[in-house]
């Protein structure tokens, strides 16, 4: 069982360990990344189901070897000290970073840790693209840099997943959320004064509430004259929003092991969710989630979720459905295999890039978790079966009176 710790993330590593987060959570691994505190440690726990990796990344100003070496060896002890907390098959993992590393450089780094820490797996990330990992099966994420900016450097700005990266749309809808119904969105529901008290609702770290918060005014979607974080220019940012949402999420075919009724989908994941360990999506959704089981979590997406949220208008569409991670006990648990999926298929499976996002705004219907109205507009917007009009609906119904006046309002 993995300990829960807490340890505080580093200005000059944040947006590295961010980097290396998604890189692993879109090659399908769970990544937990741990809530600031004080207790120095490893910076990013993977699971990747049997195996645990923690990471300890460290970051230089410079890509030359006499800077990395030693911060290289550095995140080496510190990462073997902090997977002593951990089970003995737990893999420690020291990345090191820099705006552009080259490769000779890299080179050294990997030799360095042959050398003097077999036991330990390395990676070296540079902003080009550039990614080399070594040990215990890392050499999957190894990537050739990618064509560099006139500046020989990628900029902050175009670092992928900044403003709208997995806990970044979760705190989006935290502001947004006081305009939406709590029926169709699961969040706090209150007005903040400045990053921290965001950070503490949204059950985030200060540090990415401060960053997001940042990142959102500074593109010019965030005005807080008043005294208060109040979003802007809404359509815009959520033409954005949908775009970066496209194509986030890994589909899978699934069938009925044994076909029930009409109902079966909404029966079975009603049945699944009452066996979470997890909080459900009613109770304290501010809160940073606690896993006690092992179970991913689920809801009811796209047109099936729009549904049930009283707002459908696409009929004949094969249901979505959420999952955390694709779980072979999940699947047995719902009823649902992958095998022998012929060309219609009773169930699409989503395993999303951004999880929390996904799956903490989640609200409760009748027992079934079905994504929150936002989600289901960013979605259902790409989707090739009449999505547009779908988003259309939901605009009209439910999002443009809620939020076309955002930021302009003067009750409180």
């Amino acid at each position: 069982m993995v300990p829960s710790i807490q340890y505080a993330s580093r200005p000059k590593e944040a947006e590295f360990e961010s980097l290396v987060a998604d890189l692993f959570r879109r090659g399908g691994w769970r990544v937990v990344r741990q809530p600031s505190g004080r207790e120095p440690g490893a910076d990013i726990i993977v699971d990747t189901g049997g195996r645990h990796y923690i990471i300890e990344v460290k970051r230089s100003s410079e890509g030359r070897s006499d800077r990395l070496i030693p911060l290289l060896a550095q995140a080496i002890l510190q990462v073997q000290e902090a997977r002593r907390s951990f089970p003995k098959s737990s893999v420690s993992v020291a990345v090191v970073a820099a705006d552009r590393v080259p490769d000779s450089v890299a080179e050294r780094l990997k030799d360095f840790a042959r050398q003097y820490a077999p036991d330990v797996a390395v990676g070296i990330i540079d902003l080009e693209g550039f990614r080399a990992f070594q040990g215990f099966g890392l050499e999957r994420f190894n990537a050739e840099r990618s064509m560099p900016s006139s500046h020989g450097v990628l900029s902050q700005a175009s670092l992928p997943l900044h403003l709208f990266s997995d806990l970044n749309q979760w705190m989006l809808k935290v502001l947004l959320a006081w305009r939406i119904p709590e029926s169709l969105l699961s969040a706090p529901r209150e007005r903040y004064r400045n990053a921290t008290q965001l950070a503490r609702a949204a059950g985030v770290s200060v540090m990415s509430a401060s960053r997001f918060v940042r990142q959102l005014s500074n593109d010019g979607f965030l005005d807080n004259r008043k005294g208060r974080l109040d979003v802007v220019r809404i359509e815009e940012l959520l033409e954005r929003w949908c775009g970066a949402n496209h194509k986030r999420v890994r589909q899978l075919s699934a069938r009925w092991i044994i076909r029930g009724g009409e109902n079966q989908l909404q029966t079975a994941v009603a049945s699944y969710a009452s066996r979470l360990d997890a909080p459900s999506s009613r109770s304290m959704p501010s809160r940073r989630p606690v896993r006690r089981g092992s179970l991913p979590r689920i809801c009811l997406g796209l047109f099936a979720a729009a549904e049930v949220l009283g707002v459908g208008f696409v009929r004949g569409v094969s249901p979505h459905l959420y999952l955390e991670r694709l779980d072979a006990q999940a699947l047995r648990q719902l009823g649902l295999s992958l095998e022998d999926v012929n060309r219609n298929p009773d169930v699409q499976l989503l395993i999303p890039e951004n999880e929390e996002s996904v799956f903490r705004p989640v609200v409760r219907r009748a027992d079934v978790p079905v994504s929150d109205i936002v989600q289901v507009w960013l979605d259902v917007a790409n989707h090739p079966a009449r999505g547009k009009e779908q988003a259309e609906q939901i605009w009209k119904k439910v999002l443009g009176p809620a939020l076309r006046s955002l930021g302009d309002d003067r009750s409180r």
